[in-house]
Formats: C-alpha cells, structure tokens, sequence
C-alpha cells in the first residue's frame, strides 16, 4: 500500500496524497477555487492528477450526517474527464472521481466519513510523535449518533496496534453545546457574518473582563440562554468583549478539565489535540501553563476539519500495512509546486527589480508592506513565511495600519515571527522547545512589549511562530537581515490575503491581492525578484 489518497468532503474540503506513510501533497479546495470553506474537492483531485495517476487507496472522510454518501450533484458541472458518469447524486460521487481519474490499478476504498472525530484524532496522533497517546477532539460537530445527536467531545487510546475509545460525549442541535459550538453561537449573537468567523471573538476577549455569565447555564440551555442574559452586539463593544471574555474563560476551563479526567483515568501522560476548537491559541496556551509538567503536549496544526483528510488517509495506511514506523509532522509546506515557467511568465508585465533579502529587511525596516511568496504554499489556516504579508514589529501604529490593509477589524491582533535562539528572550514560552505553526498565543515579555508594539496585543500576548533555518531558510534570512538592521530578531507575520478571502495559492493570487490592496511589495526570493 504505497499512495494513497484522503478527501475531506465537508467544509473546508482538501485532498491529501500519501507515499509511503508520507504527505507528499495536501490542499484544500478554498485555495484553487477562491471560495472560503467550499465544500467540494473537484479541482484538487483533478491537480493531484496532475501529479500522479497510480493510486493504490482512496480514504473518505467528512460527511457528518445520517445520510448516505451521496451528494447534490445537481448544480455541479462536469468536467471532461468525467463525462460517462450518470447522475452523480444517485453514487458516492468522489468514489467515482477517483477510479475515473486514477485508474491504473485496483484501489482499495474505506470510509470514514461517519467516523469524523476519529479521523482528527487519528491525525493528531500519526502526526505527532508519541509511541502511545490519548488522543482529544474538541470540536464543533461531530458525526451524528441519531438524527438530532452528534459527537461533542471524544477521547480516544491510540498506538501502533491498536484504538479505542476511551470517552465520548454527544449535543442535541440546541442544548448540551460543545466549546466549539460554544464559540459559533456567540459569534452569531454578536453579530458576525457566521460561525467561521469565531476566531475574531478570540481576539475580542482580550478587551473584556468577568461580568460573571455562567456559561454552565449556556451549555445546558443552548440559544435559549440568551433570552435570559441580557446581552447586545457589537454596537456595544465593551459588552461584547465581556461576553466574548467569559466565553474564553469557560472553554479553556473546559478543556483543562476534560484533559485532566482523561489522563487520572489512564495514566497516560501523551496528549494529542485536534478539532476545530483547538485552533484557538489562546486556549492552548492556557492549557501548556496549567497542565502539569509532566504532561507531553501535541497540538495538531491541521486541526480543522481540512485534517481530516489527512486523518483518513494514515488511518487505511496504518490498517493496510501494519506498520509502526512514525512519521512526525516538522513541516507542512504541502501544497502545489509551480514551475519557474509559470511563475516568471506572470511577471512579465508587472514592474520588477532584482532584490536580496538586505534590499527587503531595509525596505520592512522603512514601514513598508511586503509580501512574501515562494515554494508550496502552508497547509492550515496560518502563515509561515511561504503565503506571508510581512511589517516592521517596531511600529507603534503597526496593527492599525495592516488591520486596515487587510480590511480587518481594529481589535485583531497579529502574529509574529522570531527567530528560534531568541523565542526566549522575547517571549514566555513556559517549556515549549518550539512553536514552529503558530499554535499559541504566548505572553511577550515585560520588558519587551514597547520594542514590538505592532505584535503585542491588548492582553500583552503575541501568536508566535519560532522559526529555525533549516525550517524555512529564506524567511530566516530576511528576519536575520531585520535584526541586523534594528536589532530585533522579529517580524510581523500574518496571512497573505484580505478579509473574507482565502490565503493566495498562485502566483496569480498573489498578483491580483497585491495590486488590489495598498501592500507595497511583492518578494519572490527563490528568484529575487522584488514587484512593486
């Protein structure tokens, strides 16, 4: 069993390709097709064609519902390739897709879209390190147990040999809620466009404070809970940051509990996390202050529901082949690699000069906007220097200014980018080696916080990518030209794409949000080129 294919077919669709137990390519659809959270994974198998047609596995995740595995196909339109197929709804229309496409040999075929927490956990876990560990979801959703149920938290034993599950809670549609679910009917109330905005109530519980809302009630009585909670939306900022606050407070109490039941019940001290909730950083940063220390943490990088693809695909390769050699997670540059053609034939028009890192760490130095494209593009919702839109830490008006280019809301904080040998010096990591996907949100140090004003949020906290050379070394170099210039070792570092937008994947994509935006460069250092 050497490739295999895994395909998330929910929200935030994406297709992983395994060789040999490895990622060799992971994208989600939002990227190709420029629509946030789709749904579909049409383009990314037809581009993975591109890359491969001899495929032995095909693994389905991410259909949460009771309902078979068939699909409204109605509004879809076929591509070529595809023609000879009947009506896609009456078939699992992706299992189709596949032995279509990748027809060379016999594919062996598992689903585990009913099985949604377990293909997080199972992720986490292939992903991570560990000989043995529990692994946790927190999650919004889950598949469904009955019509009206569905997973709400689920803890489950994994090793090399052997799973099972260890606890599981389940949510009616409106009571019992989940910290995810929490999280999304907040966002609702507040008035955001929908729950795939819940991030933004993280940022905004770092300007409230405890008003004492007893989220137990909230958990027991679902939306029904604020009629009895005098709450308002965001035309009342403060009052939305209470609330957004004590929210914050609940979950991560929450979550702290949760793990602690699990390990006093098996005395396993491994922990792997996943679920969309655990993109919460500030949550998990809490939990690495408060777990105990001897405790071992993994934070899975892909923990929406995108990773599920993943999750599904290490599952059958670990059935299939028995197994035990372990393939940790040390970087996730994993998306299209595009050849010199395509990227300098979109150039030619543009206006360009030849630029090396110095030229950009002087032009970062000078409050100037650049943004920064080279190799595959980052799996996950974070930036790490490939898909990045770069600035100066040092400026007082840092946030406000990129807030603004990025059509953001002023109380959004953004991340930051140090250098690995100088995480400590900057930044209270509390035992953490690394944090090379920007997982937490960390405490900046007291005696730091004026040197990097654009970085610190309200609450003296800074998401923190710690980046070493052999990680991403053109990145590093840019950041090390920056410190020799200002003596700060530390970038602003935040998503290459505007509100509301997927993260740029082509160079097109990058083209197109540079000269709809006022970021003033693009930097391509693999060819040091620099677009103005």
């Amino acid at each position: 069993m050497k490739n295999i294919v895994g395909v998330n077919r929910h929200h935030d669709a994406a297709v992983c390709f395994l060789k040999d137990g490895q990622v060799q390519f992971f994208i989600e659809e939002e990227r190709l097709n420029r629509f946030k959270h789709e749904g579909t994974v049409f383009q990314s198998l037809l581009h993975l064609k591109k890359i491969t047609d001899d495929v032995n596995g095909f693994a389905l995740a991410g259909l949460k519902s009771l309902s078979s595995n068939y699909i409204d196909c109605d509004n879809v339109i076929l591509h070529p390739l595809l023609d000879g197929i009947r009506k896609p709804c009456e078939y699992n229309y992706y299992l189709f897709m596949i032995l279509r496409l990748f027809s060379k040999s016999e594919i062996l075929y598992d689903d585990y879209s009913k099985k949604h927490h377990f293909t997080h956990a199972a992720g986490a876990f292939y992903n991570s390190n560990f000989d043995k560990s529990l692994s946790i979801v927190f999650d919004g959703d889950g598949s469904f147990k009955n019509e009206w149920t569905t997973e709400s938290y689920s803890c489950f034993y994994f090793d090399y040999d052997r799973s099972k599950v260890i606890g599981k809670q389940y949510q009616t549609m409106e009571e019992s809620l989940s910290l995810g679910r929490c999280y999304e009917k907040v966002c609702e109330h507040l008035g955001f466009k929908d729950w795939t905005e819940a991030g933004k109530v993280m940022g905004l519980s770092s300007y409230g404070k405890d008003i004492g809302l007893n989220f137990n009630d909230f958990l027991e009585q679902g939306e029904e809970w604020f009629l009895y909670n005098e709450t308002k939306n965001l035309k009342d900022f403060q009052q939305s940051a209470n609330l957004a606050y004590c929210l914050q407070q609940y979950t991560q109490n929450q979550a702290l509990n949760k793990i602690l039941e699990a390990v006093k019940k098996t005395d396993i001290k491994n922990i792997c996390l996943s679920g969309g909730y655990i993109l919460n950083c500030v949550n998990n940063y809490y939990l690495k202050k408060h777990l105990p220390k001897d405790i071992n943490l993994y934070i899975e990088p892909i923990s929406s529901d995108a990773g599920t693809a993943i999750g599904a695909a290490k599952i059958l390769y670990y059935k299939e082949t028995k197994s035990k050699q372990k393939f940790p997670q040390k970087n996730i540059y994993y998306g299209i690699q595009y050849s010199d053609k395509e990227i300098l034939s979109k150039l030619k028009k543009e206006k360009t000069k030849k630029s090396n890192v110095r030229d950009v760490a002087r032009l970062l130095s000078q409050n100037k906007i650049v943004a920064l494209f080279q190799g595959r593009s980052e799996a996950g919702p974070r930036a790490l220097g490939n898909r990045s839109i770069l600035f100066n830490p040092k400026n007082k008006n840092g946030k406000d200014i990129v807030n603004k280019i990025k059509r953001r809301e002023f109380y959004r904080p953004f991340a930051g980018t140090v250098l690995h040998e100088y995480m400590d010096e900057y930044f209270e990591m509390e035992g953490l080696e690394e944090s090379p996907f920007m997982m937490y949100a960390v405490n900046v140090r007291k005696d730091k916080v004026e040197e990097i004003p654009a970085i610190t949020h309200v609450d003296n906290t800074c998401r923190v990518q710690t980046l070493k050379k052999e990680f991403n070394k053109n990145f590093y170099d840019i950041i090390k030209e920056f410190y020799n210039i200002t003596d700060t070792p530390i970038l602003l570092n935040t998503s290459f794409n505007l509100a509301g937008e997927p993260m740029v994947e082509s160079i097109t994509d990058a083209l197109n949000t540079l000269h709809g935006s006022k970021i003033d460069y693009l930097y391509l250092p693999e060819y040091e080129i620099l677009v103005q």
